[in-house]
């Protein structure tokens, strides 16, 4: 159950496509921390120690799915299906992940998560051109956290582009991109910028943590570009030889 309740709703990243909510009643849900394998050195720090009561993972790749970095007694959850915990209601919709040929048939869970009268999009990295039946499961979305970098890794800038059209969120959240100091020179990912110099409206927080109500989403679509958090800097790991 969680351990510190009471407090408003809270998003906070803690780099590639790891973050964490809090609810108003204190249950902590952290989806898809990221480690390292042996042919694939992508992190130069070691995924921290962040609470949670619950995990949860988008797809078995190997910087979404460091299970082994969860707490102890920690729940998750890694299928589709519907599940309530505390004061949050989550769906995961099982589809089909982005990118080369080789990967069309790669499942992935994208994770809908309901709390405080706002609704959240975890996309994982799944592709952009749901079936209707993907997009009825997933409904109305406050809040889409999306893969989007500017080598155009998983999706391009047309493809998100058109999930912002289709979902008409009020906050997009940017995610799976290159970040100095966290990551490897090498991974092939880079920054956001380009894409982000093609929204209109912008807002790049100051640090990694950022509450929603109902009351206080934007009338407008609006970019919000998180920081990592200080603590996902913590913890070096030995480079490889």
């Amino acid at each position: 159950m969680p351990t510190d309740a009471g407090g408003p709703l809270t998003l906070s990243y803690f780099g590639h496509c790891a973050f964490q909510w809090q609810t108003e009643a204190g249950l902590r849900v952290l989806a898809d921390p990221y480690r390292n394998i042996a042919e694939r050195y992508w992190f130069k720090r070691l995924f921290p120690d962040v609470g949670c009561d619950l995990g949860l993972i988008t797809h078995a790749h190997f910087d979404h799915d460091a299970a082994e970095r969860l707490p102890e007694g920690a729940s998750l959850i890694r299928m589709p299906g519907d599940f309530a915990y505390a004061d949050m209601k989550i769906r995961g919709v099982l589809d089909l992940h982005a990118g080369a040929s080789r990967l069309r048939n790669f499942p992935n869970v994208m994770f809908r998560l309901e709390t405080g009268g706002v609704n959240f999009l975890h996309l994982g990295d799944n592709r952009a051109d749901w079936p209707d039946d993907v997009a009825r499961a997933i409904g109305e979305v406050d809040v889409l956290l999306v893969t989007v970098d500017d080598s155009n890794h998983l999706l391009n800038y047309e493809e998100v582009d058109s999930l912002v059209q289709r979902l008409e969120p009020k906050v997009v959240v940017p995610m799976h991109y290159q970040i100095p100091g966290l990551m490897a020179d090498d991974t092939g990912l880079e920054p956001p910028e380009g894409w982000l110099a093609t929204r209109s409206r912008v807002k790049r927080l100051d640090g990694h943590s950022a509450q929603f109500s109902p009351q206080t989403l934007p009338s407008q679509a609006e970019v919000w570009l998180f920081q990592p958090s200080p603590v996902s800097f913590a913890s070096p790991l030995v480079e490889p030889s």
